[in-house]
């Protein structure tokens, strides 16, 4: 059970890199640009994404019990 957490962690994380990648190629990359709020924003994202794959993670690990 663990290591589908920790691969649920993962995935959602990638998946917000490949979003910030997409974002890029149209001309928005909050980890690279001058303004700080930007850079903010982005970090953030990564942050709120990460703890909505370890609760997701538990609700299903209580799902099944």
């Amino acid at each position: 059970m663990f290591k589908d957490q920790i691969k649920l962690f993962f995935s959602i994380i990638i998946g917000a890199i490949i979003a910030f990648y997409i974002g890029a190629m149209i001309d928005f990359f909050p980890f690279v640009s001058n303004e700080l709020v930007v850079r903010e924003i982005g970090f953030c994202m990564l942050i709120i994404c990460g703890v909505i794959a370890i609760c997701t993670s538990v609700v299903l690990e209580n799902k099944k019990k």
